[in-house]
């Protein structure tokens, strides 16, 4: 008579120790991985899918394809003495270890600069793993802030206040480090992870060609 093998045991013997599991229950545990899943996945989607389609023209007049100019040297901010809405303060620890997309507008938040807040926004979105490694701000003209309505598209924005002094003491800056360049309103400016003006955006820059610019420098990067 032949005898099973005691390493391997019978078939009948190990399909009776194996677990009952509910077909119910795995289910709604595939479910919910797919939600869970779903909810990071639609993000980065729509903002792939925006960027193929202004790569591609079909978005509008974007089809400039300079790219951003460079701040020659570039300049170390100094003195930085903001807040955000919440009164936390804005200073040059803010801008350590993260590059930071500044945005200034030349006057309220109009349609070039709700423009230029949602560009910032899929540039950012369009970066995938390296997101994380940019912050976005905005220093309203004024210190007007911004419409709660237009604040709940952009969660994450950092919105720079703080009195007057402070404000126009920060705007100088830029100014001093773009003085070689051609004057320009409504630039997206970019500051690197010490601290450093770097490079400015032109408003009718295609979106396309910052994100380029922004891809290349987080991957040479070694720093932020």
């Amino acid at each position: 008579m032949s005898q099973s093998s005691p390493l391997h045991g019978s078939g009948d013997a190990r399909h009776e120790d194996e677990p009952t599991i509910d077909p119910g229950r795995r289910r709604r545990s595939r479910m919910l991985l797919l939600g869970i899943l779903a909810s990071f996945a639609v993000p980065l989607v729509l903002a792939i899918v925006w960027l193929r389609v202004v790569q591609s023209g079909a978005a509008g007049d974007l089809g400039d394809t300079s790219r951003g100019e460079l701040i020659r040297p570039a300049v170390p901010l100094e003195g930085v003495a903001l807040s955000d809405a919440a009164g936390v303060p804005i200073d040059l620890e803010t801008f350590r270890g993260i590059w930071t997309m500044l945005y200034v507008p030349a006057a309220d938040c109009g349609d070039v600069c709700q423009k230029n807040l949602y560009h910032m926004r899929q540039v950012r979105l369009a970066l995938n793993n390296r997101m994380k490694r940019v912050q976005r701000m905005v220093l309203p003209t004024d210190g007007v802030p911004l419409d709660a309505g237009l604040l709940a598209e952009h969660p994450g924005l950092i919105v720079a206040g703080g009195d007057d002094g402070a404000r126009e003491a920060l705007i100088g800056q830029i100014d001093a480090a773009e003085s070689a360049l051609a004057p320009l309103d409504d630039a997206i400016y970019l500051v690197d992870p010490l601290g450093n003006l770097m490079m400015r955006f032109a408003p009718d820059l295609d979106p396309g060609s910052m994100f380029k610019d922004v891809k290349h420098l987080l991957k040479v990067s070694k720093i932020g």
